[in-house]
């Protein structure tokens, strides 16, 4: 299975958390839609992936309280699979610091509406660890 397969499993997973993170399969279609269109660089690519991946890591750490090993072997194999990313850590402290407001969205859910909160962190986070888990292959 490659990264791809498994961040787009990802992302339509992570989509369940909040209109932000949907956000991230958005961008994931914008990338494919330029490839269509035009050849965006494979750095530009790189960078997107990057930056998705940083938004990933937020939900896991911060909705779904995926350990903080597992997120840094994520990082890891992020960087090694956007290698062509210019700035990776730029862009992934981007996607990291936009799912700010999907973390917020889930602890007001939590206080407001904990059936909802509790049926969509259900859907969510398995999803996500299983998909970090195949990127890290499990370590």
């Amino acid at each position: 299975m490659t990264l791809k397969t498994v961040l787009t499993g990802v992302i339509v997973a992570a989509s369940a958390f909040a209109a932000p993170l949907a956000a991230c399969a958005e961008a994931h279609e914008r990338v494919q839609q330029q490839a269509q269109q035009q050849a965006p660089s494979p750095q530009s690519l790189a960078m997107e992936g990057a930056r998705t991946c940083g938004n990933i890591a937020r939900g896991a750490a911060d909705v779904c309280h995926i350990d903080a090993a597992k997120i840094e072997r994520f990082k890891t194999a992020a960087r090694q699979n956007f290698a062509a990313a210019p700035d990776f850590d730029g862009a992934w402290k981007l996607g990291y610091t936009e799912a700010q407001s999907a973390v917020d969205r889930f602890a007001r859910l939590k206080s407001t509406d904990p059936a909802e909160y509790a049926k969509e962190i259900h859907e969510a986070c398995p999803a996500l660890n299983r998909g970090i888990d195949e990127v890290t292959n499990g370590k």
